[in-house]
């Protein structure tokens, strides 16, 4: 019913609310945090005190107890006559030592037991129940060592007593004094231990009521008693909060388990150590009775609260029922979207909706162009077929493009030479800046000469230029006009581009389903361009023209002397000969078509290389696609340097690092040989000794650079020449088998093994297919 109402009901009933508990609820919230606050602070001042006072206390028994000790050291009964003494013979002076132990055990309620330790005449350890010789050297050793420290009397963990017991639990302190006292070399030591339980019970007197906990701990930590005598996990928490709040505070609280605990600390310092009493008292014993008064307070707001909201509801209710019905008949609607002040609703709802009107229309304005691109796109590449005649008209209409009732032209731009090393603004991988700047140029041209056209941006330092012409306009005129506004392009490009370009102006149709054909037409045409004329115009009439006239000079020879250096390791050479071939390619004219074709087939001959001296292209380049790299050069010099570097180049390095040089020059000579005399009586042997090698180095090294071993290399050159020979000759099978270097039957056998037919049934064949 709330969400149905506006804020004018709400706000009314809120405040009714509000004055009814308001009241109620500060004041609990009141007395729980300054009453609450200030018993905590009290109480830890008390807690405070009491430590201090309890730390003096103990203290005080610490300074008795070391001063006492300290006259003992000089008593007459532990002087240096000790360092004579014979358990055995002196049984008197024996008897007098038992004595004095008893007296200290009782001079002081925390000695629980007396020691005296003797390392001369023999070690001895005595107390009241008798004395044991220490023979054992590890034994006599850790008392010596207490005998060594710097301080005549000094305070220690039991544990670390020599023969002590080790699965005691807790700590236990002793007391320890040098004999004789002062600065003469000491022969013996008095030990007290004291009484664990007592110790504990004065810990206990700072937490009466057993809830909390008391911990005496050494300022190096190393031992700690707590009065609950066993370490819980809260001495456990209490230490570790000291040791990160460190020795600034004298109080804090601190929770654990969900208790607060008042923790106080207090320190003072015996014989050069420092003594830390940590004692924490749980504040919720104290602090429970004003807790469940202010809940008590809480509650009886909440409860006013929720009477409130009842009579506020029905008083609410009553006088909100007029403006409810006056509204409902201005906005029926209402009741299911109106959250705000009636009487601003209106004003707010027109507001939104004229803003959101403008948003729209913004973002349709940015978008639009984008969306007609990608249109346009999709038409061109030719991705509309399912679209009938109509469907694309209505899509351009949709899009802004007026193409009704006229016809459509294509041109096609391409730029080059963004890379060239001259002045040029522009440098490589700003591909997609100059074709916007291009893009806007033809764009400012086209509306200057009255030709509305759109511009696509393939991507690829080309673009595509959509033109509508009047329907009534000549195929020659429109012809005339791409023309003219391709020139005027052109110049503009270089001009302030500094740029070559090429732009191609293809033909018209009134048709536009029929764009796809027409674009496809037209970029055809690039690959026919001669790359040396740096800016031209082509009409797509000279489509078939170009089609007839080209030709395709691939030099075979240079294929073989490339691929010779290359397997040498002559890198000049080799780039002397890719010059070479590219000089070739263009001698009938620079067409990229030409291009791309022959360095094409020189790429796969030079992979088939490679595949023969065992090097595997795909590892070689990385799982690059060449040819699609290569499709993406403009340049000859591009193509020219990828060609040298990237194919030529990389074989070189890998096969220079991979086989040795003198070798492959040995096997690239061998293999010359062969070929000049294939035809005669040649063998491994022959060769071997031919070239000052042996027969088995030799083999070897053939089937390291070539793939395959001697005799598989003569037979198939001796087999490609005879297939040759039965193709383009009519000499007699005997005499291709004696030019090629074999006689007659075994000539038979071995051509009908290796390609299944006969060197006649071959013959009959080839003339067939020719």
């Amino acid at each position: 019913m709330l969400k149905r109402r506006g804020s004018f009901y709400r706000n009314s009933l809120v405040m009714m609310m509000l004055i009814a508990s308001i009241p109620g609820i500060v004041m609990g919230l009141i007395t729980y945090w300054t009453v609450t606050n200030k018993i905590e602070g009290e109480l830890q001042r008390l807690h405070r005190n009491k430590i201090i006072q309890q730390e003096k206390n103990v203290e005080a028994q610490f300074a008795n107890l070391e001063m006492t000790f300290s006259h003992w050291a000089f008593e007459l009964n532990l002087g240096s006559k000790l360092k004579n003494l014979s358990f055995v013979t002196d049984y008197n002076e024996v008897h007098e030592l038992y004595r004095t132990l008893l007296i200290i055990e009782g001079s002081n309620p925390l000695i629980e037991k007396a020691s005296l330790y003797l390392s001369t005449p023999r070690p001895v350890v005595m107390n009241k129940e008798g004395y044991e010789f220490q023979d054992d050297l590890g034994t006599a050793d850790a008392y010596s060592d207490l005998m060594k420290r710097e301080k005549s009397m000094y305070w220690m963990d039991a544990a670390g007593l020599p023969g002590a017991n080790e699965s005691s639990d807790g700590t236990t302190l002793t007391l320890v004094n040098k004999l004789p006292g002062g600065p003469v070399e000491p022969y013996g030591l008095l030990i007290a231990t004291l009484n664990k339980s007592r110790l504990e019970e004065q810990l206990k007197t700072l937490n009466p009521l057993g809830e909390g906990s008391t911990l005496l701990l050494n300022g190096d930590q190393q031992w700690k008693i707590s009065s609950n005598g066993q370490q819980t996990d809260l001495d456990v928490a209490l230490e570790n909060e000291y040791r990160t709040r460190g020795s600034n505070e004298d109080s804090f609280l601190f929770t654990f388990n969900k208790a607060v605990y008042s923790v106080s600390i207090s320190q003072f310092t015996r014989l050069g150590m420092t003594w830390v009493f940590l004692s924490a008292d749980p504040l919720s014993g104290i602090t429970a009775p004003v807790l469940l008064i202010s809940k008590v307070i809480l509650f009886v707001s909440v409860g006013g609260l929720l009477l409130a909201l009842l009579l506020s509801w029905m008083g609410s209710r009553r006088i909100y029922s007029p403006l409810e019905r006056l509204f409902r008949k201005i906005n029926p609607s209402w009741g299911r979207e109106g959250h705000r002040n009636e009487f601003e609703w209106i004003e707010m709802k027109w507001e939104s909706l004229t803003q959101e009107s403008e948003k729209l229309r913004s973002k349709l304005d940015l978008q639009l162009p984008v969306l007609r691109e990608g249109f346009l796109m999709q038409l061109v590449q030719g991705y509309l077929f399912e679209l009938t005649e109509s469907d694309v008209h209505e899509r351009c209409k949709q899009f802004g493009l007026d193409v009704a009732g006229k016809q459509v032209g294509a041109a096609v731009v391409q730029m080059r030479g963004l890379n060239w090393e001259r002045g040029v603004r522009f440098s490589q991988g700003d591909d997609e800046l100059v074709a916007f700047a291009a893009g806007n140029i033809a764009k400012e041209l086209s509306e200057n000469m009255d030709m509305p056209c759109e511009i696509l941006n393939f991507h690829d330092m080309t673009l595509g230029v959509f033109i509508a012409f009047p329907l009534e306009s000549s195929t020659a005129d429109c012809k005339e006009r791409m023309r003219e506004f391709g020139e005027e392009l052109l110049q503009m490009i270089q001009r302030i581009l500094k740029l070559q370009a090429v732009i191609v102006t293809g033909n018209t149709t009134s048709q536009i389903s029929h764009v796809p054909y027409l674009f496809e037409e037209t970029k055809q045409l690039l690959n026919f361009w001669d790359l040396k004329e740096s800016n031209t115009v082509i009409d797509v009439a000279q489509l078939h023209k170009s089609f007839a006239q080209l030709e395709f000079p691939y030099h075979f020879m240079l294929e073989k002397e490339l691929i010779h250096a290359i397997r040498v390791g002559a890198q000049e050479e080799a780039a002397k000969l890719v010059r070479q071939f590219m000089d070739e390619l263009t001698s009938a004219g620079v067409k990229k078509l030409v291009l791309q074709q022959g360095i094409t087939q020189l790429v796969g001959s030079i992979q088939h290389a490679m595949l023969q001296s065992g090097i595997n292209p795909i590892s070689l380049f990385n799982g690059a696609n060449l040819y699609q790299e290569l499709n993406q050069l403009n340049e000859p010099d591009e193509m020219l340097r990828w060609l040298e570097t990237r194919i030529v180049g990389a074989y070189v390095q890998e096969l220079v690092g991979k086989q040795d040089f003198q070798t492959k020059q040995v096997v690239e000579n061998v293999l010359l040989y062969i070929q000049e005399n294939y035809n005669s009586n040649i063998s491994l042997e022959s060769c071997a000794d031919e070239f000052g090698t042996s027969p088995y180095s030799l083999s070897r090294a053939i089937k390291q650079v070539t793939g395959i071993n001697f005799i598989d290399y003569l037979t198939n050159l001796r087999m490609d020449q005879a297939r040759e020979l039965l193709r383009t000759t009519s000499l007699k099978i005997s005499e291709v088998a004696d030019r090629v270097g074999y006689q007659h039957t075994y000539f038979n056998r071995i051509f009908k093994k290796i390609e299944g037919v006969s060197p006649g049934q071959y013959r009959e064949l080839a003339q067939k297919d020719s």
